[in-house]
């Protein structure tokens, strides 16, 4: 079996994207994706042009900040100050499937003209794989051709998506579910159903220590530092190697297609 462990929320804070450089260095971690209208996406393209993140996807986000298309343009997506609305609100309302589109297409131009190479797509809090959205996502996506995360974990099937996607992906290292032994656990779960060659993607939130810049932006704190203590543990890797369980990311699936 192959995994993608996808580092999410890279841009998001300065701690975040050292905590992800971290993660990269152990070799475990091999794949993060970019939060394009988040305060510290200048330190993470300082970080890409270092050559620190090998591979990177956009993050693309309508829950969190605000919107890089002017908020005129989207307004289904943003309150009165001009600010993505709250995802459970965002979630239940009839939004317009082509604001959606404008706000994807402006986050993925913005990270092309950064510099980044981005090599696949998925979307902050899934909010591409929910009905008010889903269309726009597989819309865009399939007019880039990039591969993306799978978009049937919440609401199923992925009808109309003619991009690669991984062969199955799961939410369940986040949170209460973070530990060297429910990872462990998951993994050989999965390495049952898939084949030799299956790849599952798993998405992981590290961050460095101090994450102080963080507490106005997310509640997750405290487990992005135990969630990068385990990603960059040689106990871990060495498990993994032993299990024949190899670490790769989007563009083995890209290449694979």
């Amino acid at each position: 079996m192959k995994l993608i462990m996808n580092a999410d929320d890279f841009g998001l804070s300065e701690s975040v994207n050292n905590g992800i450089v971290e993660c990269f260095k152990s070799g475990i971690v091999t794949s993060t994706t970019i939060m394009m209208n988040q305060k510290g996406v200048k330190h993470a393209t300082l970080l890409y042009k270092q050559g620190l993140v090998p591979e990177i996807g956009l993050h693309f986000t309508v829950t969190a900040g605000q919107p890089l298309s002017d908020p005129a343009t989207v307004s289904s997506l943003v309150d009165a100050n001009g600010y993505f609305l709250n995802r459970k609100i965002l979630m239940t309302k009839n939004v317009c499937e082509e604001e959606v589109y404008i706000e994807l297409k402006a986050q993925y131009n913005a990270a092309i003209k950064a510099g980044f190479d981005i090599n696949h797509i998925d979307s902050h809090h899934f909010a591409g794989v929910y009905p008010p959205l889903k269309k726009a996502f597989i819309r865009f996506a399939n007019e880039t051709g990039l591969p993306v995360r799978r978009i049937d974990n919440i609401v199923s099937g992925q009808d109309g998506l003619t991009v690669p996607t991984p062969d199955a992906f799961g939410a369940q290292f986040f949170d209460d579910g973070v530990s060297l032994e429910q990872l462990q656990a998951l993994l050989l779960t999965y390495k049952d159903t898939l084949s030799s060659n299956g790849i599952l993607e798993l998405m992981c939130h590290p961050s460095t220590e101090d994450n102080s810049d963080l507490t106005e932006l997310t509640s997750y704190l405290a487990m992005r530092v135990v969630e990068r203590d385990l990603l960059t543990s040689p106990e871990l890797l060495h498990w993994l190697k032993a299990e024949g369980i190899e670490c790769v990311g989007f563009n083995a699936l890209a290449f694979s297609c």
